[in-house]
């Protein structure tokens, strides 16, 4: 079983994009090289190597999901920031 962390509501996490390039399979949506997403949540690591996954939105607030089978983005394709709400 993986953590889910999503932020609670005094707390907004951002995910600048610095790593646009594809992967190897062929993704339905994909992420732009330095555009700003709001994360809605995010796990703990699966592979150790790769960091932990990162479930973005886009400006609508609908989550981009690459394929039906990756529901996430690797956080090493993101500097993420965190934004705390008074």
């Amino acid at each position: 079983m993986v953590n889910l962390f999503v932020p609670p509501s005094y707390m907004s996490v951002y995910a600048k994009c610095v790593d646009a390039s594809m992967p190897a399979f062929e993704p339905e949506e994909w992420i732009e090289e330095g555009k700003v997403y709001p994360v809605k949540h995010f796990t703990e690591p699966l592979n150790q190597g790769e960091g932990f996954a990162v479930t973005i939105m886009d400006e609508d607030g609908i989550e981009i999901h690459p394929s039906s089978s990756h529901w996430s983005f690797a956080s090493n394709r993101f500097e993420l920031y965190t934004l705390h709400l008074n």
